[in-house]
């Protein structure tokens, strides 16, 4: 799945434009990722719809539509599904170590988005680390990186 990316995923934290042709598996798979953290708190807020907007039109080059689109059936599966090990085993088994830590940043920053983090939030991306094979320091630089990318955006 993300061979077709080639260089995107490691370029994401230095350049937001670098974007692959649009993959809507791929883009399908990412979007129900980010829709499950955002929603670990009970609720899709707009600033976590934005930021999964922004990760799927600039990281994936989709169109605002293609991308609401997207996010909508996102978020219906979400109500669906009963656990979320299928989307990290996608991920898992078509991702490189940096690819994987580069999707945990985009879901630090949906978590973040609203500007906290609440308790279930922060339990999911412990149990997506996990889950993606990124350990805690990595994790943690991930969070850290899309905390000061979030305050550069505003």
């Amino acid at each position: 799945m993300l061979a077709k990316f080639g260089n995107w995923i490691k370029d994401f934290s230095a350049d937001e434009t670098a974007g692959p042709a649009a993959d809507t598996e791929w883009a399908k798979t990412l979007a129900g990722l980010l829709v499950e953290a955002a929603m670990a708190d009970g609720d899709l807020d707009a600033d976590e719809r934005a930021q999964i907007a922004v990760a799927l039109e600039e990281q994936l080059d989709l169109t605002a539509d293609e991308v609401s689109g997207i996010i909508d059936s996102a978020v219906t599966a979400q109500a669906d599904r009963i656990e979320i090990h299928g989307l990290t085993r996608a991920i898992r088994a078509d991702a490189d170590a940096e690819e994987r830590i580069a999707i945990m940043e985009m879901a630090w920053m949906v978590v973040l988005a609203d500007g906290r983090l609440h308790d279930y939030e922060a339990q999911l991306m412990r149990r997506l680390a996990g889950l993606l094979y990124v350990d805690d320091i990595d994790s943690g630089r991930a969070a850290k990186r899309a905390r000061a990318r979030l305050s550069q955006d505003g």
